[in-house]
């Protein structure tokens, strides 16, 4: 039994690696279509990392050790908090009794080796980019702890896994909790993930870029390394939208896939829609779009634990 659940929790994140760029894929082609476009194919990001995986990799003159290893470390912290995440009914490989503090503070050491190789290279465009990375992680991070800790808070339970499969739908109120929580993680997915309004991922302006403008002197295994990591990041967020669907599909296996696959379809709709029909904010107004996150998931919390 044992074996089985480890097979299982491999066959999770194996699902999380491969898939991730197509994600990213489906949803730039689907911002394509919105617009009018052909657009690339669905199978782009796996081209371009092929492309990045095959050339040359160099590093400023200026930069040290920490713009080595950091593409490595961010890779591996971001594949670690995959690992944490339920694909399913299968337990992921790494759970734990308190392990949504470490996948909370995982994807914040992935952040910070990426601020910190940033700079490192010494880059006037790539330290204003960390600067900007950094001030809005403090209001992002808020969002998570009052989202998904907020069902912690409720059901008593600590582990992502357990939380998730302790949702029931069986009253409005609850219902109309995790909906509104559903919708302050698509917040924090588009803020996390530099996705418009907080950031535009297809753009080259330094000046107006927060992820992009710091990984602009990387090349090679590097930039694979930033871009594959950013694509596992992006569907991760999207796993945690997906997870709330969960008890939808207890009774069946085959009901509870579906689910998956409609949630993501319907995810990466939503995302080319918001990216598509929005600009990107200014930097003064995205700490407010994040304070309203958050307060959504105080809001929420405040009136589920007042209505129960």
């Amino acid at each position: 039994m044992e074996l089985i659940k480890v097979i299982q929790g491999i066959i999770s994140i194996l699902v999380i690696l491969v898939l991730a760029p197509m994600f990213a894929g489906l949803i730039n082609k689907l911002k394509a279509i919105f617009t009018g476009r052909i657009g690339a194919p669905v199978l782009q990001p796996y081209y371009d990392l092929k492309r990045l995986y095959k050339k040359e990799t160099i590093n400023a003159k200026s930069s040290s050790f920490i713009s080595v290893i950091s593409p490595a470390i961010n890779l591996v912290s971001v594949v670690i908090a995959a690992a944490m995440l339920p694909i399913g009914f299968a337990r992921p490989i790494i759970s734990f009794e308190g392990d949504i503090i470490l996948f909370a503070y995982v994807l914040g050491l992935a952040r910070f080796f990426q601020i910190l190789a940033a700079m490192d290279i010494g880059s006037s465009f790539e330290g204003m980019g960390a600067a900007r990375e950094a001030t809005f992680a403090v209001f992002a991070e808020p969002i998570f702890f009052f989202t998904i800790g907020s069902i912690a808070f409720i059901s008593g339970l600590t582990s992502i896994y357990d939380i998730y499969h302790s949702i029931r739908l069986d009253n409005v109120s609850y219902l109309v909790f995790i909906i509104v929580c559903s919708i302050s993680v698509f917040f924090l997915a588009i803020t996390e993930c530099s996705r418009m309004p907080v950031d535009d991922p297809n753009t080259h302006l330094e000046l107006t870029m927060i992820h992009e403008v710091m990984i602009l002197d990387n090349s090679g295994i590097d930039l694979f390394l930033y871009q594959y990591s950013s694509y596992i990041k992006l569907f991760i967020y999207s796993i945690l939208e997906t997870s709330f669907f969960y008890p939808f599909g207890v009774r069946s296996y085959s009901v509870g896939v579906i689910i998956f696959v409609v949630v993501i379809a319907t995810l990466s709709i939503a995302l080319a829609i918001s990216e598509t029909i929005t600009s990107r904010f200014k930097m003064k107004n995205i700490p407010q779009y994040l304070l309203f996150a958050t307060a959504i998931g105080i809001l929420n919390l405040l009136i589920y634990t007042f209505t129960k």
